[in-house]
Formats: C-alpha cells, sequence, structure tokens
C-alpha cells in the first residue's frame, strides 16, 4: 500500500535541511554527515521527479516544488509523532492497571481496607482485584500478578515471600470471662474449632509442648474468615493465622489466648510470571506489602 514512500530517515533529513537551510546544520541535529544529507535529498528529488533545493552562496534554498513538499513532509512527521505518542501513552496507561488476583479472605481482611493507601502512595498504578480461591491452582490467564498463600513450587512462576505466617489460638472475650484461667494443658476439654483445609492443631499442641493429636470432632469450616467469625460468635477456640487475624484482634472482638506460636504450613507469597511486562508496578506493589503486612 505505501510502497512509493520514501524511507523516513529521508523525510526527516529533508524536513531538518529545509528547516534549516543548511545541511551541515542538518547533519549535527540528526547527527548525521553532511554527505549524507546530501545524499538523502538527491534520492528524494529521484523519487520525486523535483529539484527541492537550489544553491545560493552558501545556502540551500529550497525551490518552489521544494518549499510545497516541505511543508506536507512537517505535517505527515508531525501527524506520525502524535500518531506513536498516543500509542505509547495507551500502552503506559494499560500498564498501569495492575490485576491481582487474591483469595476473599485475605482481601476482606486485610488487602481491601488498605488499598486507599496504596493508591494514595501510587496513584500511577490502578489496582484490580481477581478474587479467587486460595486452593485453586495459579492461574494468570486473567492476572499479572497473585497473593499466594501456600507454599513455592512451579518453577515458571517467581515466588516472592511476603510474610511466614503463623497460628495461635483465640477466642472471643465473653469467651474467656466464661471460662477464665485457661492453660494450653486445658485446651482438649474446649470446642476447639477447625478448619476444613489444613490441620494446625496438631503443629500447635507440639509448639506448646503438649503431646496431643488433631481434634476430630467439633464445628468444621471451609472459610477462614467464617472461622474466625464462629469464635468471635463465642463458639468455641479457633486457631487463626496471624495476618488474618488482625482486624479482630485490633478490634478486640477476638483475644489471643498464649503467646505461644507455630509456624503456619504456608507463607504468603507474591507470585508472577517470568515473562511479565509489568515488572515494575508489580515491584512497586511487592515493596509496599512488604512495608505493611502485619507481623504476628
Amino acid at each position: 500500500m505505501f510502497e512509493r514512500l520514501p524511507p523516513t530517515q529521508t523525510l526527516r533529513a529533508f524536513e531538518a535541511a529545509a528547516r534549516l537551510g543548511n545541511y551541515t546544520r542538518a547533519g549535527e541535529e540528526l547527527h548525521l554527515t553532511h554527505s549524507a544529507i546530501s545524499h538523502q535529498i538527491r534520492a528524494l528529488e529521484q523519487r520525486t521527479g523535483r529539484k527541492l533545493f537550489q544553491r545560493e552562496g552558501r545556502q540551500m534554498v529550497l525551490t518552489d516544488s521544494g518549499r510545497l513538499l516541505a511543508e506536507e513532509v512537517r505535517q505527515a512527521l508531525t501527524a506520525l509523532d502524535l500518531a506513536l505518542q498516543l500509542g505509547r501513552v495507551e500502552r503506559k496507561r494499560s500498564g498501569q492497571t495492575l490485576r491481582v488476583s487474591v483469595s476473599p479472605s485475605f482481601a476482606s481482611a486485610w488487602l481491601v481496607p488498605r488499598l486507599a493507601a496504596f493508591h494514595g502512595t501510587h496513584p500511577h498504578i490502578d489496582i484490580s482485584l481477581r478474587s479467587t480461591h486460595e486452593l485453586n491452582e495459579l492461574d494468570f490467564s486473567d492476572a499479572d500478578v497473585a497473593i499466594w498463600y501456600g507454599r513455592a513450587g512451579h518453577k515458571n512462576f517467581r515466588y516472592q515471600r511476603l510474610l511466614q505466617e503463623v497460628i495461635f489460638p483465640v477466642c472471643s472475650p465473653a469467651f474467656l470471662a466464661a471460662h477464665p484461667h485457661i492453660t494450653p494443658q486445658d485446651l482438649p476439654r474446649y470446642p476447639l474449632l477447625r478448619f476444613a483445609h489444613h490441620r494446625g492443631w496438631e503443629q500447635w499442641f507440639a509448639a506448646a509442648g503438649i503431646k496431643h493429636g488433631e481434634p476430630q470432632t467439633g464445628a468444621l469450616y471451609d472459610d477462614p474468615m467464617h472461622l474466625l467469625d464462629a469464635a468471635a460468635a463465642d463458639q468455641g477456640i479457633a486457631l487463626a493465622r496471624g495476618c488474618l487475624a488482625h482486624n479482630h484482634l485490633a478490634s478486640g472482638r477476638l483475644l489471643r489466648l498464649f503467646d505461644i506460636k507455630a509456624p503456619a504450613r504456608g507463607s504468603y507469597f507474591l507470585v508472577s510470571p517470568f515473562d511479565t511486562r509489568k515488572e515494575a508496578a508489580i515491584t512497586e506493589f511487592q515493596d509496599w506489602l512488604g512495608h505493611i503486612l502485619p507481623q504476628p
């Protein structure tokens, strides 16, 4: 379609020479030699079949044909530059929307209430949350990065540890008031709430120096936030992950029973593909998370 168009370098050389009226100065602007500019002008004259410059003393002056062509070329180069700028703006704009895959529990308990703070310090990045269950396989078909609770695994993804999670028992103030002076050794005698997807009570008992297996009875919840809500509703003692329990503890809805904690089976990671085009935005998001994630 555009076979007859001369190379862009030729048009730029002609425009600079026409504007500056001097091949040497045009060459300096474009980082070309005088002879290179002269060669480009001759090539354009041969292509158009018109004399574009004539020498007057030491100056190269545009002919009438050259003057008309110079105006047309200048407008065309200006339009092309504007089109390229708009393309860069669009790419930059799309690159600043960071699609984050996150579990509903982490999103509601910690991330969503704090996104206003992120936007305040990073106004050039828009966060778009994609809610996914924390036990699902990592899927980046609709996300740029994931906040993942579990273990580092897939070799095709980059894992950056955000927080080594810990677990500890919690209960409501009313439950503790009704059962004062609870000791770690007493716990097996009380209703222990269970999480369906992670068995942690036996691990916590071991950290407390107590030989006791995983409870086989007690209310069972498949959502970690439902587990905490049940404990806050005086239904028993839950084994809480520190990050998810942060708001419940800060508001006083839950109380931490002892200082004893055990490492959870998983950690929080920021996970992204190796071939991502949004490395800069992901790094900024990761740095922000690393500075303000609560420490149990």
